[in-house]
């Protein structure tokens, strides 16, 4: 029994370290974002608990129906929602959240931290547990 505990726990080390390296690598050689699904604004498609990949991307390159991700406003909110129009006169997106009745305002590209390229399922738990304070010393220890 003891010693399924030790390989169990040297698994989790593992996946836990391959993970930060990844997420390191990532984010300081290409400039990659992963964020984590908070709410069900973009439900069904991207589900609470999901991990985005998120990725750099000129103006010319976003699409309506694109996922963008992008800072709301003064307090450096991260929002993702889908493309509903834009604007090349004056390079400002429209966007709508799936699960919203509403658009969003328009925000200008200058806002845009990426697009998204990729959505796992449930992963994003871990980003959202390791944004916590007891998450992050229990990751360090």
């Amino acid at each position: 029994m003891r010693k399924a505990g030790n390989i169990i726990s040297t698994v989790i080390i593992i996946i836990l370290a391959v993970l930060l390296c990844t997420v390191l690598v990532m984010k300081l050689c290409f400039r990659v974002e992963m964020k984590a699904v908070l709410t069900g604004s973009m439900e069904p498609e991207l589900p609470v608990g999901s991990l985005l990949i998120i990725t750099p991307t000129q103006y010319e390159d976003i699409n309506t129906g694109d996922d963008i991700t992008f800072v709301r406003d003064k307090n450096l909110t991260l929002v993702t929602h889908r493309v509903i129009s834009k604007d090349d006169t004056t390079r400002q997106i429209t966007t709508q959240g799936i699960a919203n009745n509403t658009p969003d305002a328009p925000t200008g590209y200058d806002h845009v931290v990426g697009k998204v390229s990729l959505s796992i399922p449930y992963l994003g738990y871990i980003i959202i547990w390791m944004g916590d304070l007891k998450g992050k010393i229990i990751a360090l220890i």
